[in-house]
């Protein structure tokens, strides 16, 4: 059986923020908006395991996404997983570049920072358990990213079995590329699993494997900020 298709993915609504101004007046920031969105869950193809207890003992998927010209300013990051708890804090989120498989490339930031967890209209309960789909995001980030072609990961932090990434064909995707080029890597501190392909290994469903997953990028409208110090 098909399940729907989840069809839900907008930009963060506009914050409003109070200045010194007279009385009354209010001047309101412009939302970020999504640069690179993977694409929506798609039903009959198995997510991956996603999650992350600390630096030796965790499960995590990376996907890539590219910078256009002019680059980026990244404020915020999320992943949509199947899980069946609600409760998370917190997400450990990476980006990367010249990753490929058997080789994690080398880190441009990353962080285990505060995260929103908001469950995704029409994304489960699977008939056949409690897996509920769910939004986990970090926001307040500041990262300057020149053009080129990056990997993220956002896995939140817990350890539990039935957490996993979705999986996407880029039904709705934004961006580049669009959730069909395959290009994802799963990693865990297992050396057999070390950056190595979604597509070996694993069971299939009923529309097979994917090398897709549910991840995005939000982005500051305007050109590129300058990245904070490095503490």
């Amino acid at each position: 059986m098909e399940f729907s298709r989840l069809r839900f993915i907008r930009p963060l609504a506009a914050a409003v923020v109070l200045s010194a101004m007279p009385p009354g007046a209010a001047a309101q920031e412009a939302a970020p908006r999504i640069g690179w969105y993977n694409g929506d869950w798609r039903s009959g193809i198995p997510g991956r395991a996603n999650w992350y207890s600390s630096s030796g003992d965790y499960a995590r998927v990376y996907d890539d996404f590219i910078v256009p010209a002019g680059g980026w300013t990244v404020v915020g990051v999320f992943s949509i997983n199947h899980m069946d708890f609600e409760g998370i804090t917190k997400a450990a989120w990476e980006i990367r570049k010249d990753m490929m498989p058997g080789k994690g490339g080398r880190k441009v930031a990353s962080g285990v920072s505060p995260a929103t967890q908001t469950r995704v209209p029409g994304l489960g309960p699977f008939p056949a358990d409690s897996l509920i789909g769910y939004r986990i995001q970090v926001d307040g980030l500041n990262l300057a990213l020149a053009p080129g072609r990056y990997w993220l990961s956002v896995a939140p932090v817990g350890k539990n079995a039935a957490w996993f990434i979705c999986a996407t064909r880029g039904q709705n995707a934004i961006g580049d590329p669009a959730g069909t080029n395959g290009s994802s890597l799963v990693d865990s501190p297992d050396p057999r699993g070390r950056f190595s392909s979604p597509m070996h290994g694993g069971s299939a469903g009923q529309y097979g494997k994917s090398g897709d997953f549910s991840l995005g990028v939000l982005i500051a409208p305007g050109p590129p900020q300058k990245a904070p110090p490095k503490k």
